[in-house]
């Protein structure tokens, strides 16, 4: 008996439900999991089972054409898929009544034949019902990675041995995959309820030699079914489908739960991604790190929120830039608000439930692509066929609606964090819209970008709308309840394409703002250099060597460029409307107060050296700021980048170094976009995993000791 014992007492492994194997799987940390799926996207060979077939090794076989990926078929799954192939053939001849078998489909199976193999040949052809817009502006063809992946997914289905297909057909199907030959499937025309029935059966088409199928071939040339065959090797001619084989193919899930894998490994990905960038916004924002402190979300339990704490805590455990903030907390504890806004300081509270939900996600398609999800189901050991169904793409449907409104919460935190990086009302002393460059009024920074950005944002939360809530009853109202399956898996994947848009711009606007602060730090040191210099010369000795009073106001000076935030004034750091002088004034003023000077005594008066150091200022302090602005850019400034004593720096010199996405001025051609468009792009491509896992490489996967 399995999951038990023939007298019903429970035993060790008893897990009839299968809660105990879900809940094991949870076990372990995301960001190890994530590491995992890296690992299985990597590999060049993607074994087929029927039972172990992963999201990423999903993802990879669909991003993976041209060899890059290989499938092989496991060969003790010959026999299992063949006996349900002859169970079928031999049903029939016994005159065993059977759903698709002998009866036409859905709401008509009322209908009875005994031509079992025109019946599949019709159910294709009927189903062939989408539209792909060709010779018109608008494509509707499914992306071809998107096809690979459900082409993957239904042949591990199929592998399992209850369908009824011979293992032939799965062979030419894994040809077709290995020599990168993707049919055409329309984009919609399916709610995967009983299955994915129209875009499978344009798979069906290729292998029957429909007239009317095509694929693309490995250097993006059209092919009919003829070219197609030839190219991948298939020998003996189309297929002729016995009866039930057309079902098999057509009446399943795999083309929402293969698109689903593929948005599944990206949103892990950029999950992680997302609390990394909030450790570097933490970083780049002078935040107080006691946010990420394990006691506050020990105390909330959720075990998403306690991990993106401790990886938020490890990034930040350290950083040269958490060290220079707390200096500057202590030197002036009311120069910002005593706790951080929220979408820094509550990060972990946001994200957390959100990693929790794409995990779950991940579990749930991980189940339904290994799962056997067509009807009837051929037991042969019990010798019948059963009538379900599997075919019900409700996990789909539901694992992707809640996918969607977690990466529209994700993009929302990066919108809010992105608001107040570019806003010098809020980033702590960083200039308005990072700009870069000398003349503030002729540099708008990432102006742009911030619309952009909350175009992105707006059209997330439109798409973190559920699709599920509008079923339609289909098929002569058969099919009364659908799931929606691929559609949903479509807006998720259009989701996470936008947050990939919206990690892109946020990405090049930290490091914007990491320079920044590199830029700010040496300037403040080029200023205090230059007023204690001008101190020295003009107020501590008279003309005749006597010290005067005024000697006593460089300590008081220097405190005023340690306290004015340097891009308040640098671009015209002597203006007297501008902050620092301003304030320079006032020190020299009130010490002359303060000292209650003889204003007779003109020699050490310091009423009567203000203007000389002002002027002695004036005459020196802009040469010396250009110097440092073009140090700076020659990549040759006295102080070094703080970046690279923290471990967030991998992420800063994948973009600075690997990509050539350069600092952003308006003293420059290059706009914004094409710095964003090289990181977009290489996040596309994957290029962003190794410096975001390098990272949080020694990270042991728990929270820094509270003891």
């Amino acid at each position: 008996m399995e999951n038990g014992n023939s007298n019903g007492h429970r035993h060790a492994g008893w897990d009839p439900l299968n809660w105990g194997a879900a809940a094991e799987a949870w076990k372990g940390s995301h960001l190890d999991e994530v590491r995992r799926m890296v690992r299985e996207y990597r590999k060049p060979v993607v074994g087929l089972g029927g039972e172990s077939l992963t999201v990423a090794q999903v993802a990879a076989t669909a991003a993976g054409g041209g060899g890059v990926v290989v499938v092989e078929l496991r060969e003790e799954a010959r026999d299992g898929v063949n006996a349900s192939s002859e169970w079928v053939m031999e049903s029939m001849n016994k005159g065993t009544d059977s759903y698709g078998v002998t009866t036409g489909f859905g709401a008509t199976s009322h209908r009875r034949t005994k031509q079992g193999n025109a019946l599949q040949k019709e159910l294709i052809r009927f189903l062939n019902a989408g539209i792909f817009g060709n010779g018109t502006e608008s494509t509707h063809t499914l992306s071809q990675s998107a096809t690979r992946a459900a082409m993957l997914v239904r042949i591990n289905t199929l592998l399992q041995g209850y369908s009824g297909i011979r293992f032939e057909i799965l062979e030419a199907l894994t040809k077709l995959l290995n020599h990168d030959i993707t049919p055409c499937l329309p984009l919609r025309g399916t709610i995967t309820a009983s299955g994915d029935l129209v875009p499978l059966s344009y798979i069906a088409g290729i292998l029957t030699g429909r007239p009317n199928s095509k694929c693309v071939g490995p250097s993006g040339k059209p092919l009919g079914p003829t070219e197609a065959f030839q190219l991948a090797g298939i020998k003996g001619g189309f297929f002729e489908l016995q009866p039930k084989e057309g079902l098999a193919l057509v009446n399943g899930t795999a083309v929402g739960s293969g698109l689903a894998s593929i948005v599944l490994f990206e949103a892990n990905v950029l999950a992680v991604l997302s609390e990394v960038l909030s450790a570097v916004f933490a970083e780049v924002m002078q935040g107080k790190p006691e946010f990420t402190d394990h006691l506050t979300h020990k105390l909330k339990h959720h075990p998403g929120q306690i991990e993106a704490a401790a990886v938020m805590e490890h990034i930040l455990d350290g950083s040269s830039y958490v060290k220079e903030a707390k200096k500057l907390h202590e030197m002036d504890p009311l120069q910002k608000p005593k706790q951080d806004r929220y979408a820094l300081r509550t990060s972990p509270q946001w994200l957390g439930p959100q990693i929790e939900v794409i995990r779950s996600s991940t579990k749930s398609i991980e189940r339904e692509i290994n799962s056997v999800n067509d009807n009837p189901l051929i037991d042969v050991k019990r010798n019948k066929a059963l009538h379900g169904g599997n075919f019900q793409g409700t996990p789909i449907g539901v694992s992707m609606d809640n996918t969607r409104l977690a990466i529209a919460s994700i993009g929302k935190l990066m919108f809010a964090q992105f608001s107040e990086l570019v806003n010098d009302f809020y980033n702590n002393g960083l200039p308005s819209n990072l700009s870069g460059g000398r003349n503030p009024s002729l540099d708008y920074g990432f102006k742009g970008a911030e619309v952009a950005m909350a175009s992105y944002c707006s059209e997330l939360q439109f798409l973190a709308n559920p699709v599920t809530n509008h079923v339609q009853s289909a098929e002569q109202h058969n099919q009364d309840v659908n799931s929606l399956g691929l559609i949903s898996s479509r807006k998720t994947a259009e989701a996470v394409d936008l947050l990939k848009l919206m990690s892109s711009t946020y990405l090049v606007a930290l490091c914007q703002a990491i320079d920044l602060r590199h830029l700010e730090e040496n300037l403040k040191n080029t200023v205090k250099n230059t007023v204690s210099q001008t101190a020295k010369k003009v107020l501590i000795m008279g003309t005749n060597g006597e010290l005067r009073p005024s000697r006593f106001c460089e300590k008081d000076l220097l405190k005023v460029v340690d306290r004015e935030q340097v891009f308040s004034y640098i671009d015209d750091p002597c203006s007297a409307s501008y902050p620092l002088m301003q304030k320079l004034r006032q020190v020299l003023v009130q010490h002359a107060l303060d000292s209650g000077e003889d204003l007779k005594i003109l020699g050490n008066s310091i009423f009567l050296k203000i203007g000389a150091f002002e002027d002695e200022l004036k005459n020196l302090l802009p040469k010396e700021v250009e110097s440092t602005r073009s140090a700076f850019e020659s990549e040759n400034l006295a102080i070094p980048n703080r970046i690279k004593e923290c471990r967030s720096y991998p992420l800063y010199k994948f973009v600075r170094e690997e990509l050539k996405g350069e600092y952003l001025t308006g003293e420059k051609i290059r706009s914004p976009g094409e710095v964003f468009d090289k990181v977009f792009s290489a996040i596309c491509e994957g290029k962003v995993i190794d410096p975001l896992l390098q990272c949080l490489e020694d990270w042991n996967g728990a929270p820094l000791s509270i003891c």
